[in-house]
């Protein structure tokens, strides 16, 4: 069936398509098989991890990580290209967010690779837009999940590439401009609370009058107005 949204750049009439996500690219989960997990072999510095709470925690693009394999621990992972499309399976269900960076993940995460017909970042704001769907349908008894052969019987409703660009480059175009308010507030949290610091750092065994730090300035009493008639 073919549908026209209500809402599109005017330039485009063509309706858009119902498509299974292996229409759009290649898509795998993590690997992570060596056990226990915690073996001190699989890390160093080389090979970053990426665990589904990165993936929640970024924006758009995916930088930055707490662990890193090792080669050892390169060899029962995978790396996965920067521009990887991430989708959380497990814990933080149905998070996404593109690779900044080359890196590994574990099994809890799927990997998706665009081809020729799809913009990577389109995909992403489609699975943004499909998150309370994917959460509904991994609801279980024991514990939610949701897998791969779930998320390849989903329908997504997708235009052709030339819009599927236009699209993105907007809807990022605003994501990128929030990332840098966010980046903002941090240096601007970061910046308060060295300021508080230095306060701490106060001698209070000595004297010293509130004036020497701060200017003080006595405010204006405006004076009160009749409310008769003539005023």
């Amino acid at each position: 069936m073919n549908n026209v949204p209500k809402l599109r750049f005017k330039e485009f009439v063509n309706s858009w398509r119902k498509q299974k996500i292996e229409e759009l690219g290649s898509i795998a989960r993590g690997k992570s098989k060596h056990r226990p997990r915690g073996d001190l072999r699989l890390y160093g510095t080389k090979y970053p991890l990426i665990q589904t709470g990165n993936v929640k925690n970024s924006n758009l693009y995916i930088t930055e990580y707490e662990k890193a394999y090792s080669e050892f621990g390169l060899t029962q992972s995978k790396l996965w290209e920067k521009n990887t499309l991430c989708i959380t399976i497990a814990a933080n269900i149905a998070e996404s967010a593109i690779l900044g960076i080359d890196a590994c993940f574990p099994d809890s995460i799927v990997g998706f690779i665009n081809n020729k017909n799809s913009n990577v970042l389109f995909v992403k704001y489609l699975f943004d837009n499909m998150k309370t769907v994917i959460q509904r349908l991994s609801t279980g008894i024991a514990q939610d999940n949701f897998n791969l052969d779930k998320m390849k019987l989903l329908n997504f409703i997708i235009p052709n590439i030339y819009e599927q660009n236009k699209i993105a480059f907007m809807i990022s175009s605003i994501d990128k401009k929030i990332l840098l308010l966010f980046n903002k507030l941090k240096l601007l949290n970061l910046y308060k609370r060295g300021f508080v610091q230095r306060f701490k750092k106060i001698d209070v065994s000595q004297s010293f009058y509130i004036k020497d730090i701060f200017n003080i300035t006595r405010g204006n009493v405006v004076p009160k107005r009749s409310l008769s008639p003539e005023n």
